[in-house]
């Protein structure tokens, strides 16, 4: 009994070292993770228009650079996958969000905002907008998707705008000009919508960039097979070298306020950013065995220490009429609009907007013409480098790792519980 004291003084001395040394592991950058090479700042004024599939003026990637894009979130469980991939890796991406679907999980989509990545929009119900009768149709559809996703984040956004099945039309395009919201095409489609296994999408979408060098990557955060992979392709990525881009605005996106009213119907009284209270202060379990999301306590010890793991498995959860999968279609035709069928949502009260204008970031060698225009500037500036993952870089294997996925980081308590039971058993 003695030793047993012993052993259990020397491990509980321990666990009170831990806090600190997993939140000293958990800050980004850290060694031997991804990280963000280069952040640019996108000057949106005019509408320019990026991915060279579509857009042929600004090809601002160098060899190797990399731009992580995520369409039609965000989804319960697939887009939750997706964060703790790259926050593992500490790395930024871009989401261009539905806005029905934004109002449906106004809580995910804050995590993603939270957590420091860029969020632009995909139209309000991700209907193909040249398919539409009108145009008016059309604006509604950007401009709703615009009010909804600003609200469901309660905070700016980025002035970035993906068509959806990433057809435009001119009068979208000169459109999305006057509103200075940059267009964003694709360099690489992963084509993560088709049925297909994990290791095949990792395969296809590796052959493609390997072959180009470089690129702005779409997949979509709202199928599950897309979060499955994707901890596999930010390790081949850092294997092969590859660098990752991170695209910010230069400033944020202005809504318009008729369209802000117009969500307010769709919106049923999701408290405002910072009044939220959490879900364990209103609902408590008092009788029967409460839920593991239950907290049981508020200590500082709870408080500090990191996230229970990954969430739930993604195949043990079906999907709601919110979490319909709606990728991008086969040669981009229009495809059914599953979005439609969204969780009704309860949402924010519209925040404030914002003074979109802003001058031309850095001057360019020569001119480029778009769709709406001449540019005589690149609207794309480098605002930061981080020296630090090049040399990260350069400390991996040349040869990448097995397609299998990586072991998910283990909890604070699910290390101090595995080294209870390998001392004093179960």
């Amino acid at each position: 009994m003695g030793m047993r004291c012993v052993l259990r003084f020397a491990l509980l001395a321990s666990l009170a070292s831990l806090p600190l040394r997993a939140s000293a592991e958990e800050a980004c950058p850290r060694a031997g993770t991804l990280g963000v090479s280069r952040t640019v700042e996108i000057d949106t004024t005019g509408g320019p228009g990026f991915g060279m599939e579509h857009y042929k003026a600004y090809d601002f990637l160098q060899d190797k650079e990399v731009v992580l894009t995520f369409d039609d979130g965000p989804q319960k469980y697939a887009t939750e996958s997706v964060l703790k991939a790259l926050a593992d890796e500490c790395v930024k991406a871009t989401f261009f969000s539905i806005g029905k679907m934004a109002l449906g999980y106004p809580a995910i989509i804050r995590d993603v905002a939270k957590a420091g990545h860029t969020v632009g929009t995909h139209t309000w119900s991700h209907k193909a907008i040249g398919k539409l009768k009108t145009f008016e149709e059309g604006k509604d559809e950007i401009e709703r998707g615009v009010s909804a996703v600003h609200r469901a984040v309660g905070a700016p956004i980025a002035p970035f705008f993906r068509f959806p099945t990433l057809v435009d039309t001119k009068e979208a395009v000169a459109y999305l000009g006057k509103r200075n919201i940059a267009m964003f095409s694709t360099d690489i489609d992963s084509v993560d919508y088709r049925h297909q296994t994990v290791d095949h999408l990792v395969k296809s979408l590796m052959a493609k960039l390997d072959k180009r060098g470089k690129g702005i990557l779409l997949m979509h955060d709202i199928h599950k097979r897309t979060a499955q992979a994707l901890p596999i392709i930010l390790a081949q990525l850092k294997a092969k070298g590859y660098k990752i881009v991170h695209m910010t605005a230069k400033a944020p996106v202005v809504t318009l306020a008729e369209y802000d009213q117009a969500i307010e119907k769709e919106a049923k009284g999701l408290p405002e950013v910072g009044a939220e209270r959490p879900m364990s202060s209103i609902v408590k379990t008092v009788g029967g065995t409460a839920p593991e999301n239950e907290a049981p306590s508020s200590s500082p010890t709870d408080a500090e220490s990191e996230p229970e793991g990954l969430p739930p498995p993604l195949d043990a959860h079906p999907s709601s009429s919110a979490a319909t999968e709606i990728g991008e279609p086969s040669s981009h035709e229009a495809h059914t609009d599953a979005a439609t069928n969204a969780a009704q949502p309860s949402t924010v009260p519209a925040p404030g907007t914002a003074d979109s204008s802003a001058s031309s970031a850095i001057e360019s060698s020569g001119s480029a013409t778009v769709a709406t225009g001449t540019a005589t500037h690149s609207p794309v500036a480098t605002v930061a480098a981080d020296h630090t993952a090049k040399s990260a870089a350069a400390a991996v294997p040349a040869t990448p790792p097995a397609t299998t996925p990586q072991k998910p980081h283990k909890s604070l308590m699910e290390r101090a519980k595995e080294t209870w039971k390998l001392w004093f058993g179960d």
